[in-house]
């Protein structure tokens, strides 16, 4: 590697570092090091504090346990058998991973108010394991569906000619898929354990409401910093124990090419199938949707006008935000998969490594956490350019979301032959020149589909936005959950219907844009 890379690389490395890695350690540290904070707050961990996080570890446990089960049956079906709509089938379950938390918080408080009226069960934790097992279940449906799709059809077929197609499943196939049940399972973990918005909307009290609540309500940043620390230890140990998988993130590959994939004829289990995804269907889009729009034209159209007029100043401001997000993310993860890569892609070099742990870290750390973290460090004289404006969301975007447009685009560059670019390089063409116009055509799709991605997670983003939006801007998920607070009913479900029907629009616009002028270069059965 030439003198220059590796200065590129360490330069781009000090700056991401300093951007969205300093400020947590930075935070961590002033918590747990400076002026006895450590001690003082330590008195405050009493006996309901603990079992509060206990509580919080066990609802995230069932909401990981009943994600990664449902989304494993829905992984096998749709990317292992001959089941006729599975493509239909894998679009528009990715839906809730898309939309915003609180969305399918407020339609299935609806469900609940029109089948019962207002109960005490419309605000329960069984309410919440449902939702976040719904939003998450995606999540788990597309780890382990990649799994199936990697098997070697060969292990397969071998396995066929000697045990019935159940010992096949039990003996070759669940084993080889492991890793992936167990990467869902962590992840969705992490992300339950650190979800805000559901529980805050449903009034129900869990370790980061509590952490909420002393940051926002009593001021008590180092208290709330300390709370966090174990959150994060938490999220950074089930990480670690999972980072090998994680490294590789096959899930988060647009390409597949190159890989068979034995696909299993339903025969006598076709109708159950049927019925398991037509069910899916309903409890996870259906109920939901149908909820939010007949709550909200319970009134006529007054109310989605009115809440249009609430939000309209926001949708912009949320897209241009989100749109440049995703395109920083684009450009900093091109560069830095273009420059790790290597001939030899077993062997990575220490400045590759730093820059995926400090991007693995930033994103394993909760949302409400790394917003924090982030005031707390900008609020000063010198960075007030950044904290007063909305370089600070754009920040937080990136420590969020920037490992994944990383890892899909890495994925999609580690498929291409290294001898493009050496044979590009000995006819004299620059490195950035082959990037242009060798690298990029042929890894468009993931580019694509990366942006895509981040732009869904970003413009739906509440965890961080909440905490870190700076005076005089207006994002739509914050609008819509300060106002939920004292709105009727209708509102809340007018709102929530207006911010549902603008996502699945850009949804519909980007996959009509990837369908009309790009030609992916996977096998997407």
């Amino acid at each position: 590697m030439d003198r220059k890379l590796k200065l590129s690389q360490w330069i781009g490395f000090i700056i991401l570092a300093f951007l969205i890695l300093v400020p947590v350690l930075y935070s961590l540290g002033g918590a747990l090091f400076c002026n006895n904070h450590l001690s003082e707050n330590l008195k405050s961990f009493d006996s309901n504090t603990i079992k509060l996080l206990l509580n919080s570890i066990l609802l995230a446990i069932s909401v990981a346990f009943l994600s990664s089960f449902a989304g494993s049956i829905l992984g096998f079906l749709l990317y292992k058998t001959d089941f006729a709509y599975r493509q239909f089938f894998k679009i528009i379950f990715l839906i809730p991973l898309f939309i915003s938390p609180y969305i399918w918080a407020v339609a299935w408080k609806d469900f609940f108010f029109t089948l019962t009226g207002p109960t005490p069960e419309m605000q329960s934790y069984g309410d919440l394991i449902l939702v976040q097992t719904l939003i998450y279940t995606p999540l788990a449906m597309l780890i382990t569906g990649s799994a199936f799709a990697h098997i070697n059809a060969s292990l397969e077929e071998a396995g066929l000619m000697v045990f019935p197609i159940k010992k096949v499943f039990f003996k070759i196939i669940l084993p080889l898929i492991k890793p992936a049940l167990l990467a869902a399972f962590t992840l969705i973990f992490i992300f339950s354990i650190s979800e805000f918005s559901v529980p805050a909307f449903y009034g129900l009290k869990v370790f980061t409401t509590e952490i909420f609540t002393q940051f926002s309500a009593f001021y008590n940043y180092n208290l709330a910093i300390l709370q966090s620390t174990i959150l994060v230890l938490i999220c950074l140990l089930l990480i670690l124990s999972e980072q090998k998988y994680l490294s590789q993130a096959p899930f988060l590959s647009v390409s597949n090419r190159g890989n068979q994939i034995k696909l299993y004829a339903l025969k006598t289990y076709r109708f159950s199938a049927y019925a398991f995804l037509i069910f899916w269907l309903t409890i996870s889009i259906l109920i939901p949707f149908g909820s939010l729009t007949i709550e909200a034209f319970q009134d006529g159209y007054q109310t989605i006008f009115k809440a249009f007029e609430l939000l309209k100043s926001t949708i912009a401001e949320s897209f241009i935000l989100a749109v440049t997000g995703s395109l920083i993310s684009i450009f900093t993860g091109v560069l830095f998969a273009y420059l790790s890569w290597s001939k030899r892609t077993d062997r990575t070099s220490s400045i590759s490594k730093l820059i995926h742990w400090t991007l693995l870290i930033t994103f394993a750390i909760p949302s409400l956490i790394f917003g924090i973290s982030l005031i707390k460090f900008y609020n000063r004289s010198g960075l007030y350019f950044i904290y007063g404006s909305a370089l600070i969301i754009i920040i937080g975007y990136m420590g969020k979301y920037g490992f994944i447009a990383y890892k899909m685009i890495e994925n999609a560059i580690r498929q291409l032959p290294y001898e493009l670019d050496e044979v590009a390089q000995t006819e004299g063409l620059p490195r950035f020149k082959r990037l242009q116009k060798i690298i990029i055509p042929l890894i468009t799709p993931a580019i694509f589909g990366a942006f895509i991605l981040n732009f869904m997670l970003m413009f739906g983003d509440l965890g961080t936005s909440i905490i870190i939006y700076p005076p005089g801007t207006q994002l739509m998920p914050v609008k819509v959950f300060t106002l939920m607070a004292n709105a009727p009913q209708s509102l809340t479900a007018a709102l929530t219907f207006i911010v549902f029907c603008v996502t699945l629009c850009i949804i519909s616009l980007f996959y009509i844009i990837f369908k009309k002028f790009l030609k992916p270069t996977y096998d997407c059965r």
